[in-house]
């Protein structure tokens, strides 16, 4: 009966990672950040400069022209829609969920 149950259990656990591994990244997971810097496109070359540290990264480009960018202070950087982004100050703590480098919602509250 014992060793019913440690094997019930083990197989479970590996169920577990798997679906974990396969499914983690798609996930999508609301954080808990503050707003470190932003960066705006400055010229149709898909580079976008930080207003804080004037460094340069690479966006995409949507419908509208190219994204703006934020970084946060779990060192990540993630692109939305610049429309979004002027509403949202330097500093500030949000709630973003994403998907992969792409910001799928930010709020204030939770």
């Amino acid at each position: 009966m014992i060793k019913k149950i440690v094997l019930l259990s083990s197989l479970l656990i590996l169920l577990a990672i798997l679906v974990h591994i396969s499914f983690g990244e798609k996930i999508n997971r609301v954080e808990h950040v503050t707003i470190v810097d932003k960066y705006y496109p400055e010229s149709s070359d898909g580079k976008a400069v930080g207003l804080k540290t004037d460094k340069v990264i690479d966006v995409s480009k949507n419908k509208k022209g190219y994204n703006c960018a934020m970084e946060f202070d779990n060192g990540k950087i993630s692109e939305l829609d610049c429309s979004i982004s002027v509403n949202y100050k330097i500093g500030e703590k949000v709630y973003i969920t994403s998907n992969g480098n792409q910001i799928a919602e930010i709020r204030r509250k939770k």
